[in-house]
């Protein structure tokens, strides 16, 4: 009985950190995009994180 709760625990954990590396992997997507929620620039994006240059507010990513 102890040795079923252990192997149960170990899959547990090892799915877990299966989960969370594939949602790690995401993070590195390339193609992420900015722009500034105000919309002070029209339709301009931007590739990188930031503040609006017109009105200073955070880019939120689209």
């Amino acid at each position: 009985m102890k040795k079923a709760v252990i192997i149960i625990t170990l899959t547990i954990f090892a799915g877990i950190g299966f989960q969370s590396c594939s949602e790690g992997s995401d993070q590195s997507n390339d193609n992420v995009a900015y722009e500034c929620p105000m919309k002070c620039e029209g339709e301009k994006v931007y590739t990188e994180e930031g503040a609006c240059p017109v009105c200073g507010m955070d880019l939120v990513e689209i």
